[in-house]
């Protein structure tokens, strides 16, 4: 704990006093070096845009790759600035919103909102916006670091956002939440256990995906939204985009298809920002894939 808190705390101080053109810069730095040097993050980017992107020749499927390291790269960079910065803050003039009256529309009916995302840009812009706005909750895992883990905690509390546990118990938390016309946002890409998933296709693919989402929907009636929030150019900030409300089949394999649907919508605004680096496919019958 205290190794960390020596360490991460000053980094994190430091690239909290940076500004986001600086960040930029020094993630296409980051961004470069892992793609000219031999790492776990660029093999799994390749595997993962060859599958979705079949009809991209190599030299696209490298760039793409070579962008989405540096987004990658920019993103975690970033944590000083939504950890530390811009928690508590008003909306700086450096972030845009669309499509935010269509979210209003659904609260309005009382029946509760689940709002959910991919990990596209930084969802942290989001959760950060989502904090200020209204009464929210957001399923937490907790960081295998204690201090980062604490630290990040504070952040999401002065955010705005009341967090719960992703066990039996927080969900019963998030149905309890919309049956009282609350608001849960999820990040509804994560790979779940096999009994928490259906198998989904995403970009064309076979994929263990989330239920949780239709499950809470069915449950409580609850009206659905995609978000996504999209970096802009050179740094100059981002831009939180609210999509209409989505329909939900009353079948869950049909309710799952429809998030995935939603969700490739969302990372088509800018598919390079997308967490390629993540094992999306893992647990869909063909583990050997990143091996």
């Amino acid at each position: 704990m205290l190794l960390s808190r020596v360490i991460i705390g000053p980094f994190l101080g430091f690239l909290s006093l940076l500004p986001l053109k600086a960040i930029r810069l020094l993630g296409i730095v980051l961004g470069q070096s892992l793609y000219f040097v031999p790492n776990r993050h660029k093999k799994v980017t390749l595997i993962n845009l060859r599958l979705a992107f079949p009809g991209l020749d190599d030299k696209e499927i490298l760039n793409l790759c070579k962008k989405s390291l540096i987004e990658t790269s920019t993103t975690l960079l970033e944590c000083g600035y939504v950890w530390k910065k811009l928690p508590g803050r008003g909306l700086p003039r450096s972030i845009s919103v669309e499509g935010f009256d269509s979210v209003l529309r659904s609260i309005e009916e009382g029946k509760g909102l689940i709002l959910f995302t991919p990990h596209q840009a930084n969802i942290e812009v989001l959760i950060n916006y989502l904090g200020q706005e209204m009464d929210c909750t957001v399923p937490y895992s907790k960081f295998k670091n204690n201090y980062l883990d604490k630290f990040v905690k504070k952040a999401r509390t002065k955010m705005g956002v009341n967090m719960v546990d992703t066990s039996m118990s927080g969900v019963k938390k998030l149905l309890n939440n919309l049956s009282n016309g609350e608001t849960v946002i999820i990040a509804s890409d994560q790979v779940p256990e096999l009994s928490g998933g259906e198998l989904s296709k995403f970009f064309g693919q076979d994929c263990l995906s989330m239920s949780l989402l239709w499950k809470l929907h069915h449950k409580t009636k609850a009206k659905v939204h995609s978000m996504v929030c999209i970096r802009c150019n050179k740094g100059s900030g981002f831009k939180i985009i609210f999509n209409p409300q989505v329909e939900m089949p009353p079948a869950i394999k049909g309710g799952v298809d429809t998030m995935n649907k939603e969700l490739e919508k969302c990372i088509m605004l800018a598919p390079e920002q997308y967490a390629w680096e993540y094992k999306k496919y893992r647990r869909a019958g063909n583990e050997s894939i990143y091996k």
